[in-house]
């Protein structure tokens, strides 16, 4: 998935990936019981003036909008489970945008009441992301070491 991305799919045998996770968020959700897995590829914490046109390249829209896609497919929403990775501050800059979009992610989520299956977001590397819709399966390899985390 390119930066600002976002899709929901049916029983379908999908692997999303993200490349290249620095300050972005990869977000996969999964609704087992409705067959339903989605994911987007989160670039900023808040909507700006550069994004207003780019709906799902900030939080707020980007989880609202898996959401609704969600409900619209058929989930009830008490059953969504969601992988998270990325949030890396890359650069020595100070702005956070890592840590800004992860306390952003999880503030919609947990709003949502969606649950938090599994977290791997801060530090200073970036990831590559796949998650497999048909095992609910994350994979994360980070960029510096080449470590691979599963979860």
């Amino acid at each position: 998935m390119n930066i600002g991305e976002l899709r929901v799919t049916k029983n379908e045998a999908v692997t999303y990936t993200c490349l290249g996770l620095g300050s972005c968020i990869g977000l996969f959700i999964q609704d087992r019981a409705a067959g339903l897995s989605g994911g987007a590829h989160i670039l900023l914490p808040e909507k700006t003036a550069l994004t207003e046109t780019d709906k799902y390249f900030c939080v707020k829209s980007a989880v609202s909008e898996l959401i609704t896609r969600f409900r619209n497919m058929g989930s009830n929403l008490a059953t969504l489970r969601a992988k998270i990775t990325g949030g890396a501050n890359v650069t020595s800059a100070g702005a956070h945008v890592g840590e800004q979009n992860t306390t952003h992610v999880l503030r919609e989520l947990i709003q949502h009441k969606v649950y938090i299956a599994a977290l791997d977001v801060g530090g200073r590397s970036s990831r590559t992301a796949k998650f497999d819709a048909n095992t609910g399966t994350l994979t994360v390899r980070m960029a510096e070491t080449n470590e691979y985390k599963i979860y």
